[in-house]
């Protein structure tokens, strides 16, 4: 995307200007969906394997849900141009 198109792409931002959205959930919410989902001491043995399959699902989708933030193509693209960008952010979130 050229610099042109940056502009275009943000004048009409279908991101509401906000150019991240946070994760959906938080470490701990992760963390009781995937206590939830955990098999019961007192399964049989057809519904334990149904259970900890279940438990495997779970962890696969939630597993990643408090780091996964998604961003508009505007912001990701001059992301990976260059380390100026994130270096920016990084030293600005360490308080720097």
């Amino acid at each position: 995307m050229n610099q042109v198109e940056q502009q275009v792409e943000c004048q009409t931002c279908q991101w509401n200007k906000a150019c991240i959205d946070p994760p959906s959930m938080t470490k701990e919410e992760v963390e009781a969906k995937m206590a939830e989902s955990k098999p019961s001491q007192d399964a049989d043995k057809e519904s334990g394997e149904k259970s900890i399959m279940g438990s495997l699902m779970s962890a696969m989708f939630f597993g990643s849900k408090d780091r996964e933030c998604h961003v508009c193509p505007v912001f990701a693209e001059r992301l990976r141009s260059g380390p100026e960008l994130s270096n920016q952010i990084k030293e600005i979130m360490k308080g720097r």
